[in-house]
């Protein structure tokens, strides 16, 4: 269950700009440099990008947003979990637990046998709650610059 004082959406190419806002804000945060580049292309057009799978938004009460997370098609068996970023003021209150459990179900949902998710090794909390939530480290296979 999602934490009583946040919400969530399917998000639309409205959502587009406070998007990539929210990310670069965290990416800040984090010292990864908080432009985007190549990799968030799928940011330009969300509709398009995620039509094979899902893409959302965390709202607190006050109906700010205040995360993102995505579920992106790459085969018809396969997805990758994406741009899941939480500001401050919603971490540690579950919601990405439940971002994470959302999605899994999500995949099942659209038949996918296989979730794949990359993250920063700066991003401690996230790679721990991937442990958690049973996903394997393994060897990076991109050149992605985060």
């Amino acid at each position: 269950m999602l934490h009583q004082r946040f919400t969530h959406i399917k998000a639309n190419n409205s959502h587009c700009a406070i998007a990539k806002k929210i990310i670069v804000s965290v990416l800040n945060e984090y010292g990864l440099g908080g432009e985007t580049h190549h990799t968030d292309n799928d940011l330009e057009d969300i509709e398009k990008a995620y039509a094979g799978g899902y893409f959302g938004m965390i709202q607190n009460k006050n109906e700010e947003f205040v995360g993102t997370f995505g579920l992106y098609f790459l085969d018809k068996n396969v997805c990758e979990i994406r741009k899941m970023y939480l500001l401050p003021s919603a971490r540690g209150k579950g919601i990405g637990k439940w971002m994470v459990s959302f999605l899994i179900k999500k995949a099942k949902e659209l038949n996918f046998k296989k979730i794949k998710l990359e993250t920063s090794s700066a991003l401690k909390e996230a790679n721990g709650l991937y442990l958690k939530m049973g996903f394997e480290s393994v060897i990076p296979m991109s050149d992605a610059p985060r």
